[in-house]
C-alpha cells in the first residue's frame, strides 16, 4: 500500500500554536546552522520566496509561494531528478539484503531489524541548502547529522561509522542497532517533515526446550521454551508437525510452558515450540519418550571381590520381579 508523501510543517519563529514542542525546539547547533541561511533573503528578486540567493537559486530545492510559475509546474519533475520521488514520498525501506525485514517502502512508521540498513527520505523542501536529520525519543531529542551546500556533513557520535547522507536527495542511510526506534524527521530553514516512526526488532535466536526427555506412563511432565535473544510476540506448539491443541491433559502456562497430565504411551513424540515477532521467526523439536516401568531396562553392573584364600564356587541368578524364585543361574 503506498501512502502520500510526508506532511509539511511551516516552521514560524516560535511556532504557530498547533505545532508541538519538537517543532520549535531543536539542538542550539542545528538551530544555528539553519539560521545562517534567512539572513538576507527576503523580497530578493522581485518577492521571489521559494529561490536561493549568492546567484545561485536554482540550488533551493522546495516548493514555490503562489505566482511562481516554475515551482507550480516543475515541482513534480524536480522530485523525480531527486534520485526517483516516488521513492521518497514514501518516507522509508529497508535495503537489501536483509533477510529479516520487509524490504518494502513504508509512509509514517517502518518496522525493521537490527543490523539491517534503512533509507529514510524527504519530499522537496525551502531551504534546503542547510538541513538537518533530527531524532526524538520520548523527552530526548537530538541531530544525527548537519549539512550545508559545498560543505560536508557533520555526523553525530551516536550515529558515527553508521549514517550515511546523499547530498543530492538529501536521504539518509542508517546500519540499525537496538535503540533506534525513536521518531525520525528532516528539517530544513524554512520547514520540516512530518516525524516518521522506526521500530527497530531484534531477530530471534532459536528457542531452547528444557524438560525430561524420557518420563513413566502415568506421571505429570512440562516442557519449558525459552528464547535466549530477542523478545517473542507469540509461542505456539507442535507435536509430530501438528499443531498442539489444549485439552484437559493438555495445558499451556503462557504458551511459554506445555504441561502433560497423566502421561500415556501415545503421548511419545517430537514436541516443537515455535517463535515468532514482527522480523523473525524460529522453532526447535524435543524428543519426548514415554515408558511402562517393567519395560525399562536399565544397565547393572555386578562385582565380586574375592578376599584372602578362601575358595568355593559363586552363582550369579536373575531374579523374577512377582516371584521369590531364581532362575537363570550360571
Amino acid at each position: 500500500m503506498v501512502a502520500p508523501a510526508l506532511r509539511l510543517e511551516r516552521q514560524r519563529g516560535r511556532g504557530d500554536g498547533n505545532s508541538s514542542p519538537c517543532d520549535v525546539k531543536s539542538s542550539r547547533a542545528a538551530q544555528e546552522l539553519l539560521g545562517e541561511g534567512r539572513r538576507g533573503r527576503r523580497n530578493r528578486g522581485g518577492g521571489e520566496q521559494g529561490r536561493g540567493e549568492a546567484g545561485e537559486g536554482k540550488e533551493w530545492r522546495g516548493r514555490g509561494e503562489e505566482g511562481n510559475g516554475e515551482e507550480d509546474k516543475g515541482g513534480e519533475e524536480r522530485n523525480r531528478t531527486r534520485g526517483g520521488g516516488v521513492e521518497e514520498r514514501r518516507g522509508a525501506r529497508t535495503l537489501p539484503p536483509c533477510y529479516s525485514a520487509d524490504l518494502r517502502p513504508a509512509a509514517g512508521s517502518l518496522v525493521s531489524a537490527v543490523g539491517c540498513t534503512v533509507l529514510l527520505t524527504a519530499p522537496a523542501l525551502r531551504g534546503s541548502r542547510a538541513v538537518a536529520w533530527e531524532y526524538r525519543a520520548g523527552s530526548e531529542e537530538g541531530v544525527i547529522l548537519t549539512y550545508r551546500f559545498r560543505h560536508p556533513p557533520s555526523v553525530s557520535r551516536l550515529y558515527k561509522n553508521r549514517a550515511t547522507f546523499n547530498e543530492s536527495n538529501l536521504s539518509l542511510q542508517v546500519v540499525l542497532q537496538r535503540g533506534d526506534s525513536r521518531l525520525y524527521r528532516l528539517r530544513a530553514q524554512e520547514e520540516a517533515t512530518a516525524w516518521f516512526q522506526l521500530h527497530v526488532v531484534e531477530p530471534l535466536s532459536p528457542p531452547q526446550i528444557v524438560g525430561n526427555s524420557l518420563v513413566k506412563a502415568g506421571g505429570n511432565t512440562k516442557l519449558v521454551c525459552s528464547v535466549v535473544h530477542g523478545t517473542a510476540d507469540t509461542y505456539w506448539w507442535k507435536k509430530n508437525g501438528e499443531l498442539l491443541v489444549e485439552s484437559e491433559r493438555i495445558q499451556f502456562v503462557d504458551n511459554t510452558t506445555l504441561f502433560i497430565l497423566h502421561v500415556s504411551i501415545s503421548d511419545s513424540g517430537y514436541y516443537t515450540c515455535v517463535v515468532s515477532n514482527a522480523v523473525s521467526h524460529n522453532e526447535t523439536s524435543f524428543l519426548l519418550k514415554v515408558h511402562h516401568s517393567t519395560n525399562v531396562v536399565l544397565p547393572v553392573v555386578m562385582t565380586c571381590v574375592i578376599i584372602g584364600l578362601i575358595a568355593g564356587v559363586f552363582v550369579w541368578c536373575r531374579r523374577r520381579e512377582k516371584e521369590n524364585s531364581c532362575d537363570n543361574c550360571w
